[in-house]
């Protein structure tokens, strides 16, 4: 029992020295009031320009907590530099306005290669820091941080947990030092999701946290001798810092984290945020599959049945999906806005998608038109004959019968609340429907077909009462070189009797060509020769 008072008497002489000796050497940076020290400068001894020691050491920052009773790190109420060391008062759960918000130590930090977040019982540590005072201090710093710093310069955190009076008896062995780091991890999500947006940032590229469990003073030393030593290997406080000198520095990190937001309780909102954005990426999943069959479609040439409805109800099924799983996230200040961003973003991917997929039908259905169109006006001219001014009279009733046919299908491809309606492409189509009932009769395939008429007429010389065997020979052969249907010719020759017909169309890569040969594609050259015996008894 005398011993140990002796020892108690003896750790209590040696704290007394140190704080004494450590006092004479400690500057003021920010009072008690939270007001910033201006006219503080520092010892040429303790901090170079460039933020490093003296020493060669990096900066340590210890992190206080002012709540904490008995804790065996003595707790600041002011930000100071002792020696080699930044201390700094961690945040309060009573105040939430100057050091009490923990920007003290946020700036401490900022500026640190290694810090010591001290205070942390195994209470806080059952009930997670989160929603504690040191979750609050960590809030602050990491919004801190990410503003100043880039992922790859991590400073070193140690987080250190006491047992304080009243506390079990614990081990190293049962400090459950991966559920205090996943703790420590959501709150850093939670702060970059709110000063970042939709978070990128990992914890560990900018801070590796390590975990100790403090029982006594030897404790507490072996801890401040483990943070010098990881300061020393970082030294990230000079990407900070620069060429200013530290007192400076400090001073313009303080001063605006004293004017930004209050980041001290991101859990809501942090989980909030990130609610939201799983529900971007649940919401565009559940509509992947049937945009995903609907390009199939039309990558074969094919049209989407009743497209422009299904689109429509796509379209707002996946946004109410949306809002029906982020609604709790409306009612919070700074999610909610996150919210309203994260749901314009899926509505402008959805839109654009949709839209995407409207005009590549109405090119399906216009080029469709356009060919069964021609075709009937190549039938309707055998049936008419070479009248020219009858055939346009006649074919007047086939233009319109072929644009009420464009209208019926384009309007179920339309989505009014897109604005993607028929009306533009309908008058393009009108359009090119005239130009080619105009320009058909000049065409090659129009040509053609006259002159096989011609021929037809020419061919029956004989008066049929003289007897005669006429032999005669057509050769028609048709050349399809690569292409897409961009140039087409055609050259007849006929002598007497006989006929040679030769045709170029470079169609041999129209998926609708491949399609009219069972998926293959056609040959290069087809010649048809046809023998004509005419026998007149």
């Amino acid at each position: 029992m005398a011993r140990s008072k002796k020892g108690a008497l003896a750790l209590l002489l040696l704290l007394s020295s140190q704080l004494s000796s450590s006092h004479a050497a400690t500057t003021t940076l920010v009072d008690s009031t939270g007001s910033l020290n201006k006219a503080s400068s520092l010892p040429p001894t303790t901090f170079k320009e460039d933020g490093s020691s003296s020493s060669s050491s990096g900066v340590v920052a210890l992190l206080t907590s002012p709540g904490t009773t008995g804790s065996l790190f003595p707790p600041v109420t002011t930000v100071i530099v002792d020696g080699s060391i930044l201390k700094a008062p961690g945040a309060s759960l009573e105040e939430s306005t100057g050091l009490a918000r923990g920007i003290g130590a946020a700036a401490a930090g900022t500026l640190a290669d290694a810090i010591v977040l001290s205070g942390v019982t195994m209470g806080d540590v059952e009930t997670g820091l989160a929603g504690t005072r040191h979750g609050r201090t960590l809030a602050e710093l990491f919004s801190s941080v990410l503003k100043r710093k880039k992922s790859g310069t991590a400073s070193t955190l140690i987080v250190a947990v006491e047992e304080v009076s009243g506390d079990a008896p614990s081990s190293s062995s049962s400090l459950d030092a991966a559920s205090i780091k996943e703790n420590i991890e959501e709150i850093f999500d939670g702060v970059a999701a709110l000063v970042l947006g939709v978070n990128d940032e990992k914890l560990d590229g900018f801070f590796k946290v390590e975990v100790t469990l403090v029982k006594n003073s030897e404790d507490v030393t072996k801890v401040m001798d483990q943070a010098a030593k990881a300061a020393t290997s970082a030294k990230s406080s000079s990407l900070v810092i620069g060429s200013k000198p530290f007192s400076t520095a400090f001073s313009e990190i303080y001063s605006t984290l004293s004017s930004s937001p209050d980041y001290a309780d991101p859990t809501p909102v942090a989980e909030a945020i990130l609610a939201c954005n799983d529900a971007y990426s649940r919401a565009f999943g559940m509509s992947r599959a049937k945009i995903a069959s609907w390009k199939h479609r039309v990558s074969r040439g094919l049209l989407v049945d009743k497209f422009g409805m299904n689109a429509d109800s796509l379209l707002q099924r996946t946004l109410d999906l949306f809002d029906r799983d982020t609604m709790s996230a409306a009612g919070l200040p700074v999610a909610g806005e996150q919210r309203l961003v994260i749901r314009q973003r899926l509505q402008q991917r959805m839109e654009k998608t949709l839209k995407d997929l409207f005009d590549v039908q109405m090119g399906i259905l216009e080029k469709s038109t356009l060919k069964k169109f021609n075709h009937s006006l190549l039938k309707k001219m055998g049936k008419d004959g070479l009248d020219t001014t009858k055939f346009f009279d006649d074919n007047a009733t086939a233009l319109r019968t072929a644009l009420f046919a464009f209208e019926t299908s384009a309007a179920l491809l339309e989505i009014p609340s897109l604005s993607l309606t028929k009306s533009n492409a309908v008058r393009d189509v009108t359009g090119k429907l005239n130009n080619a009932l105009m320009t058909f009769p000049d065409s090659p395939a129009a040509k053609i077909k006259a002159m096989k008429k011609v021929e037809q007429t020419v061919s029956k010389k004989k008066k049929p009462s003289e007897g005669s065997i006429d032999l005669a020979l057509d050769v028609v052969a048709m050349i399809r070189p690569d292409g897409f249907g961009n140039l087409q010719g055609f050259a007849g020759y006929q002598l007497g009797p006989h006929s040679v017909t030769v045709g170029v169309h470079n169609d041999a890569d129209d998926p609708q060509v491949i399609a009219q040969f069972g998926g293959v594609r056609p040959p290069f050259i087809r010649v048809q020769p046809k023998l004509k015996l005419n026998v007149e008894l």
